[in-house]
């Protein structure tokens, strides 16, 4: 049976005038948080952090020998069908003629390297002549010979530093055919070119991203693993690009449903293993990532098998650090997409790496930034995960040991760069510890180490004006009140907690004042801790003062706090004169615009009217009974929430204040 809802100024259990309430006004709710910040690589390369280890056997980030590859490996051409003596003969014939009179010029121009010769402009008419001879579309295949002199002329061109030259040569030699080491140099003095972002739209003039998804649909993987390395590590360093406009074109020309299907070949192959497995995944997956940010992705990525796939990669590379880390920031890019999230919420066993994580990463900050992140997004809006992660991973308690080595790292002295990982790491775990306690199990089951990790947490956050963490910390302990009565763990800390919050009033930060009030309006049901806010006379002038506020949500959560301090009499004394035209004002202000905020402030004049401890100036008195009358005219408005919620309390205010009849404070 699903717990009913209430007021966040009441207790479980509880039966009072406020019930007629249905909703709860922001009594559960999932913590906020940034998007963890990227920063640009400013060199652009395969691989970011991975150490020299890892990349033993050959330098992948070393790209310089690819400059100027001077000599190419035989070539190896597919021999053609067979056909008649005579057919042969007069092609052959067709060929010769074709090649002297079109191409074999432009090479003897090329070759001399003249002074006055314009090697762009030559090289395009050398592509446009092997185009219209169906050489680059492999509609005719360019004998053996004649593509050794092609490309014995094009490789003496490779020491010109111009872009655009060697992305023409490039383009050419890619169409023509290129096979395993030939292979492998015309990638990397590809991705070499990528590294200048300046030269991004060269790419695109030469059309470079259809030759690189041309050879990862016509090559395999795993004859080629190295030249994948190199073209996919392209892919993803343009996919990078701030315009996305080659992201558009590769996004166009399906390049998502390329990536996955070898991502699928890298899981499964039993031909590819360990390094260069390693090596293609990271590229693979950091160009999922880039291109995330394409308008079109999300869509296509609800229909893939993207997260199974990541599941196996993360499952199978779980002693890699950067595989990791690559996968969960492209689940964190994902999460942020609603349906992509849902999928993520039901794997239940990517939910279990992903914790996993957290306990045997201590201290790998940025992954763990990532992991958290990834889970609070799920944990926030999908509770049938946070239930899973509590009961199949004792979830709490990892994060709880997580939050205390983070916080001590807070203390220590360090460069600015790693205390930004500890705060963030802090700020994603304790959001994602307040996104399960929406749930009253885990809620329930707290422990006191929680509750003073909270305590002592928030406390330090707010001395190093983190304030993100500071809100997260009163969001879950808003969200540990919610389930906790009288007797529980939490309740019995209620001291504790009212003199940590209250300190917190004196920021000047709306969002903290909103939650530091919700929880001392939990809080304040119980009289000890009113007794706690009265003889702090600041609380008292914070939460009336805040009547005034223009923010509804201000005005709201102090009118919680008053009304369980007006439900005692001895306290009215030390309430200001001004408080019930205050409320008469904010009546008159919000109206039916927010039924809740109407219907709680009549509560809070209900509990101040019916000790009669305050003299009520006869024009507030009239104010009021003029408002109340027109706002329970069934023609003034006829919502639901406002004819059962605030009608009936407005009409006893109006009884009450017609007539000598006693009332009973709420």
């Amino acid at each position: 049976m699903a717990k009913p809802k209430r007021e966040f100024y009441e207790l479980p259990n509880v039966t009072t005038s406020t019930d007629i309430i249905n909703a709860a006004r922001h009594s559960i709710k999932a913590a906020g948080t940034a998007r963890p910040f990227t920063p640009s690589e400013k060199k652009r390369s395969l691989f970011a952090n991975r150490p020299n280890s890892a990349t033993s056997s050959i330098d992948l980030n070393d790209t310089t020998a690819a400059a100027t590859p001077r000599v190419l490996s035989p070539i190896e051409s597919p021999k053609p069908p067979k056909k008649s003596e005579g057919q042969s003969k007069k092609e052959n014939e067709n060929f010769e003629a074709y090649w002297r009179a079109k191409i074999a010029p432009i090479l003897g121009s090329l070759t001399m390297k003249l002074e006055n010769v314009d090697i762009v402009k030559e090289l395009e008419e050398l592509s446009e002549c092997l185009l219209r001879g169906g050489f680059l579309t492999g509609a005719v295949t360019l004998p053996q010979a004649y593509k050794i002199k092609v490309f014995q002329c094009l490789i003496n061109l490779l020491d010109k530093k111009d872009t655009k030259l060697l992305l023409k040569i490039s383009r050419i030699l890619l169409c023509l055919g290129v096979y395993d080491k030939n292979l492998i140099s015309i990638s990397k003095l590809i991705f070499k070119l990528t590294r200048c972002e300046n030269d991004d739209a060269i790419f695109l003039e030469e059309k470079i991203v259809h030759s690189l998804l041309d050879v990862l649909n016509t090559h395999k993987m795993e004859d080629n693993g190295l030249a994948f390395v190199y073209c996919i590590g392209a892919i993803k360093v343009l996919s990078a690009n701030t315009d996305n406009q080659i992201g558009d074109v590769l996004v166009q020309y399906g390049v998502l449903q390329v990536l996955e299907r070898h991502l699928e070949t890298c899981n499964t192959s039993a031909e590819i293993s360990g390094e260069l497995k390693s090596n293609i995944l990271i590229q693979i997956l950091g160009a999922l990532r880039n291109l995330c940010d394409i308008a079109a992705t999300e869509q296509l990525l609800q229909y893939s098998e993207i997260c199974k796939q990541l599941q196996f990669v993360m499952t199978h590379h779980y002693n890699d650090a950067e595989v990791l880390q690559n996968s969960c920031r492209l689940l964190s890019r994902m999460s942020l997409f609603t349906d992509m999230c849902n999928v993520i919420s039901h794997n239940d066993d990517l939910l279990n790496i992903l914790l996993k994580i957290i306990d045997n990463y201590t201290n790998d900050g940025p992954l763990l930034v990532r992991c958290c992140f990834v889970l609070g997004n799920v944990t926030g809006q999908h509770p049938h995960a946070s239930l899973h992660l509590h009961q199949n991973g004792s979830i709490l308690d990892s994060l709880l040991s997580l939050s205390k080595v983070y916080k001590t790292k807070l203390a220590e002295k360090m460069t600015k760069d790693k205390q930004q990982v500890v705060k963030d790491v802090l700020c994603k775990t304790v959001r994602l510890i307040t996104n399960v306690l929406q749930l009253e199990k885990p809620a329930t089951a707290i422990q006191p180490q929680l509750i003073k990790m909270y305590v002592s947490l928030g406390q330090l956050a707010a001395q190093n004006k983190i304030y993100e963490i500071v809100l997260n910390v009163l969001c879950g302990l808003n969200n540990m009140s919610y389930y906790n009565g009288e007797g529980s763990i939490f309740t019995k800390h209620r001291g504790m907690l009212t003199d940590f919050v209250v300190r917190l009033l004196s920021i000047d930060h709306t969002g903290i004042t909103i939650e530091a009030l919700g929880v001392l309006g939990n809080l304040s049901h119980y009289k000890d801790v009113v007794e706690k806010l009265i003889e702090d006379e600041h609380v008292l002038g914070i939460t009336t003062t805040l009547l005034d506020s223009d923010n509804s949500d201000l005005v709201y959560k102090s009118c919680g706090v008053l009304i369980n301090i007006t439900k005692h009499k001895e306290f009215h004394d030390k309430l200001p004169s001004t408080i019930i035209g205050q409320c008469v004002e904010v009546l008159c202000d919000v109206g039916m615009l927010d039924a809740e905020l109407s219907t709680t402030t009549c509560f809070l004049l209900w509990n101040i009217l019916s000790l009669k401890s305050l003299a009520v100036k006869e024009e507030e008195k009239s104010k009021l009974l003029d408002t109340l009358t027109d706002y329970t005219d069934y023609q003034y408005c006829e919502n639901e929430m406002w004819l059962e919620a605030f009608h009936p309390v407005a009409k006893r205010l109006i009884a009450f204040i017609d007539s000598t009849a006693e009332m009973v404070p709420l």
